[in-house]
């Protein structure tokens, strides 16, 4: 059990390292549109972060970070990054404690997961409006996610870092 202070430079750390690996991807891959999609960090942190810390931590992280990101991105539903996040930091809790040992598979089928349901938010919304078509929706999420995942060997090893350095 982590005395409160420990866990306030455990948060801390947390999000000085988001920050940091944020301004590092922005310097590097601003610019870079592989497969014609841009990187998207969010549902990396997400899944990581949900799949070391569990059920309560990870979904307080999910939540805080979503709000960030729904503050500071534009969505296709008011609050979609806070309710997305926060379900799937859910699921991947499950995952992480009933499916796989903490790690880096299990990282990534936790990102896979934020993914999933990051991207079934907007594109159910997309689909209400009528403003895109299914496949084209589909399309965008795999190559977004196909491009995204492979940021995970600069993610993961960062974040399990942190994480170990807290773990009695």
């Amino acid at each position: 059990m982590l005395t409160r202070q420990e866990m306030w430079i455990k948060w801390t750390l947390y999000t000085l390292a988001v920050l940091l690996l944020t301004l590092a991807f922005a310097l590097t891959l601003r610019g870079a549109r592989p497969l014609g999609v841009c990187f998207y960090l969010p549902p990396l942190f997400v899944g990581v972060v949900a799949s070391l810390e569990g059920a309560r931590a990870g979904a307080i992280f999910a939540l805080c970070y979503g709000a960030v990101c729904d503050l500071a991105l534009p969505g296709t539903l008011p609050c979609v990054h806070t309710l997305a996040f926060v379900l799937a930091a859910m699921a991947c809790a499950v995952v992480a404690q009933s499916l796989f040992q903490p790690g880096a598979i299990c990282s990534a089928v936790c990102t896979l997961i934020v993914f999933a349901v990051f991207d079934a938010f907007n594109m159910l919304a997309l689909a209400i409006a009528d403003r895109a078509p299914f496949v084209t929706m589909l399309s965008i999420t795999l190559r977004e996610t196909a491009v995204s995942l492979p940021l995970l060997v600069a993610v993961h090893p960062v974040l399990i870092r942190l994480h170990r350095r807290f773990v009695f």
